[in-house]
């Protein structure tokens, strides 16, 4: 069972913290310094209160005798899961800076995608915003403009008539999606491991598409990098899974780590699993029959990564256009249906 508490996500590093360690420890290394003394002055340098601490520990560790495993372990759920488990792979290999170096890059993608997805929805949320904030002074305005339809008992078209009794209804919907906008990264914050997110986000048109190629191709990098240091293929399945953001694809890699020391073979666990995409089988029993694992995984990272890469293209070309069809629609047809009563009144009265 995940954990949730808000509590975990303060004390764990966060994947740019994770990331920034894992570089430093790379230049270090690959540089031959001594890891102690690089580290302590790194936390120096930095602000902020979590990376710091964690870099002075392992200093005070390493200092201590204990080797960069061992240290890395002290520092328990600090650390990513995923990331201790390469630093594991990197040391017994003798590749460690290579390792991390790639470890890095991947990071780096996916928090330049991370971005890139937040500035995208950024423009829109601000149209949304306003939308509610006009739905909800349409009531008010609806509501002065019945009444004075009622008073002087002017004949309303049927446009009209709808707009007055779904103003209250729209400003409501309205609200409660800006609402929920807001509160989905605050539940995600507050519960990183939860399964049943995500899936719901998938359905949303155009973005869930990218937010889960993209997670899925963080998962087969993930099981490339580990495979290719020789983890064993259990390990690198979970290791994999605390790498993920997705809950539920979590699970899928918990799952198939499972039947994996069964014995089962890892394509027909995949298969079994709903969060695994069909495309993915033919290249993981490829290189099961070949000792090509390792490159079959990054093969398909390649794969959904271009499908990223298209359905953001897709995502930065309709969402701003729709949302802003959408509030001309809704103001143009609001105004139209207040107006055209209101006309055929002033007509009368002069």
């Amino acid at each position: 069972m995940v954990g949730w508490s808000p509590f975990d996500a303060l004390r764990k590093l966060s994947a740019e913290e994770a990331t920034e360690l894992a570089a430093r420890v790379a230049e270090l290394t690959k540089a031959g310094l001594p890891l102690g003394d690089g580290l302590r002055a790194l936390a120096d340098e930095l602000s902020g209160r979590r990376l710091p601490r964690v870099l002075r520990n392992l200093a005070q560790r390493l200092d201590a005798g204990d080797d960069l495993v061992v240290a890395l372990e002290s520092q328990g759920r600090s650390l990513p899961a995923h990331l201790r488990g390469l630093v594991v792979a990197g040391v017994r290999s003798g590749r460690l800076s290579e390792v991390l170096e790639e470890f890095v890059d991947l990071q780096r993608s996916q928090l330049e995608l991370r971005h890139r997805v937040w500035l995208t929805l950024a423009y829109p949320f601000v149209l949304l915003l306003f939308m509610s904030l006009l739905a909800i002074v349409s009531v008010y305005i609806t509501d002065s403009f019945a009444k004075i339809f009622k008073d002087f008992g002017t004949n309303l078209p049927t446009m009209t008539i709808v707009a007055i009794h779904s103003a209250r209804p729209m400003a409501w919907f309205s609200v409660a999606l800006v609402g929920l906008f807001m509160a989905i990264p605050i539940l995600l914050w507050l519960a990183p491991g939860a399964s049943s997110i995500w899936p719901l986000l998938y359905r949303v048109p155009m973005l869930g598409p990218l937010l889960r190629w993209n997670h899925l191709a963080q998962f087969a990098r993930l099981m490339g990098l580990l495979l290719e240091q020789k983890v064993a293929m259990p390990d690198a399945l979970r290791l994999s899974a605390a790498g993920v953001h997705d809950g539920s694809l979590a699970r899928g890699c918990r799952r198939a780590a499972d039947d994996v020391e069964r014995g089962r073979v890892l394509g027909e666990s995949l298969a079994a699993q709903r969060q695994f995409p069909a495309s993915l089988i033919p290249l993981v029993e490829w290189g099961q029959q070949t000792p090509v694992l390792a490159d079959a995984f990054r093969a398909a990272a390649e794969m959904f990564e271009g499908r990223v890469r298209t359905q953001g293209t897709l995502l930065d070309a309709m969402l701003l256009p729709v949302m802003f069809l959408g509030i001309i629609t809704f103001a143009g047809a609001f105004i139209t249906a207040m107006f055209l009563p209101l006309i055929a009144l002033i007509q009368r009265l002069s």
